[in-house]
């Protein structure tokens, strides 16, 4: 699982790198685009603008006004200003009047007094160079963009329009050649906001005004820079990178949108992906299998080893009783005397008998025996209050309980319950003085007998209980080291 999320982890701090990547590659590509576009339509105009300052100069000389027609052409229009790019460029005099043209010799005397760039030159006294929206001109009928600049008379007053207008394919086929190898929208926007040229190209946007938008505020700004913001024109977001066309009233943008900057990483995201996906999944199924073949390995060694515990307890436990057998007393017994002798601990042992027992058997039958010695066992179990107690059945109707950290009182305690337990049973017992199943009880103690090994230790135990049947039965016996040897503790 852990390989899982590291794997995951990693190729999600891949995809977001690649995110970055292709966002500053986007923010790279415009910048560049729009520099070179910029530089291209600032200087073309810069020419243009040229060619109408050369028109300029050349009417204030006094004797152009009486030169041949064809001399005043070649005089006043270069060749930059017949450009394919160009349209005509016109001188009106002060009230409108179309008076010279670069494209022919008698223009037709049109008024365009009405023009917005005409007002607005008779409006300002300034030379700097004006540039109108875009409109369709009256002699060509095409969109074109006019540039302009005011003719004075030598004492200020007006005088006239000199204009050269730009045909707005120009930007078009200049927008088209870049669009091509570029996402997004390039626009370029005149005074006031308006629309003069957007690639993909939409007539229907040429000449709209968006000055009142959020995102054109924000070119003012700075000369050129990025920003994300909502669309112009459309709905939804848009990066846009801008700057200003060198000295000119225009703006030029790309706008991407984020679905067109990330549409590449989206690809390599979902193939990515995918990839990612199928190794987790490959890698879960592994683990899911690898899991289950080792639980099931696991439940496996368990059942062994639950096998193995149970048969060891069928090894050392009684059949019949459910009590420890003689196997496990004898390495019990082992265990604990070394520790008592080593550790200078009290250690207790009881043996216990039943009383006349075959007489018991030969009259009820072998099946009342058995439950017979079930109930003594069951007294035992029920008498004993450690843990660490064993009750052992170690042959016939013989049984011994080890009692570990115990004195020889709190055996004798023991002892007794055990005693008066099974004859509180009151089970009949006709070959017996007393009339009842009865049990006889020894007792040894260490420290008080001093056992060289277990086998004495038992051998002391076997005493106490030789002399409880000796002296009647139904008794427990202490093995002591006074002179007699033994104390009666018979209830």
């Amino acid at each position: 699982m852990l390989a899982v999320i590291g794997l995951c982890a990693v190729s999600a701090f891949m995809l977001w790198q690649m995110r970055l990547d292709a966002a500053r590659r986007s923010e790279v590509t415009s910048r560049s685009l729009v520099q070179v576009l910029g530089r291209d339509i600032a200087r073309n105009i810069e020419l243009y603008d040229l060619s109408l300052r050369a028109v300029v100069d050349g009417l204030k000389l006094p004797e152009l006004a009486q030169a041949d027609p064809e001399l005043r052409q070649m005089i006043l229009f270069d060749r930059a200003a017949t450009a394919e790019n160009f349209g005509h460029t016109l001188v009106f005099d002060r009230t409108g009047k179309l008076i010279i043209s670069s494209k022919s010799l008698a223009p037709e005397p049109l008024n365009y007094a009405d023009r917005e760039y005409f007002q607005y030159h008779v409006a300002h006294p300034g030379n700097e160079l004006h540039i109108s929206q875009p409109l369709v001109s009256r002699l060509t009928g095409k969109r074109v963009l006019i540039i302009s600049r005011r003719l004075s008379d030598p004492d200020g007053s007006f005088a006239g329009v000199v204009l050269g207008s730009i045909y707005l394919d120009y930007f078009r086929q200049l927008f088209a050649a870049v669009g091509a190898d570029h996402a997004g929208t390039v626009t370029l926007y005149g005074p006031g906001g308006t629309i003069i040229m957007r690639e993909p190209y939409d007539e229907a946007t040429i000449g709209r005004s968006v000055s009142a938008t959020d995102s054109y505020r924000r070119f003012f700004d700075a000369p050129e820079g990025r920003f994300t913001g909502p669309a112009m024109v459309g709905e939804g977001s848009r990066d846009f990178v801008f700057t200003k066309v060198g000295d000119l009233p225009l703006h030029l943008s790309i706008a991407v949108a984020p679905a067109e900057i990330y549409a590449d990483w989206w690809h390599r995201a979902l193939v990515l992906g995918a990839v990612v996906l199928s190794l987790c999944a490959t890698t879960i199924v592994l683990t899911w299998l690898f899991g289950r073949e080792l639980h099931q390995r696991r439940v496996a060694e368990q059942a062994a080893l639950d096998l193995n515990v149970q048969l060891e307890k069928l090894a050392t436990t009684d059949a019949l009783t459910g009590l420890a057998n003689r196997r496990r007393f004898d390495d019990a017994l082992e265990r604990e005397w070394r520790r008592a002798v080593r550790n200078q601990l009290p250690l207790s042992l009881l043996v216990l008998d039943a009383d006349y027992f075959k007489g018991y058997n030969d009259r009820y039958g072998h099946q009342r025996g058995d439950e017979a010695l079930r109930l003594i066992a069951r007294s035992i179990e029920a008498s004993i209050v450690n843990a660490s107690d064993t009750a052992c059945r170690i042959g016939g109707e013989e049984f011994a309980v080890i009692l570990p950290e115990t004195d020889a009182a709190g055996a004798e305690i023991v002892a007794h319950r055990i005693r008066e337990a099974v004859a509180g049973w009151k089970i009949p017992h006709a070959s017996s003085p007393l009339g009842v199943l009865t049990v006889s009880l020894g007792l040894a103690q260490i420290p008080e007998v001093r056992a060289a090994d277990p086998a004495a230790f038992v051998e002391a135990a076997d005493q106490a209980l030789y002399a409880a049947k000796a002296n009647g039965r139904n008794q427990v016996q202490v093995r002591r080291r006074d002179k007699a040897g033994l104390r009666l503790a018979a209830g």
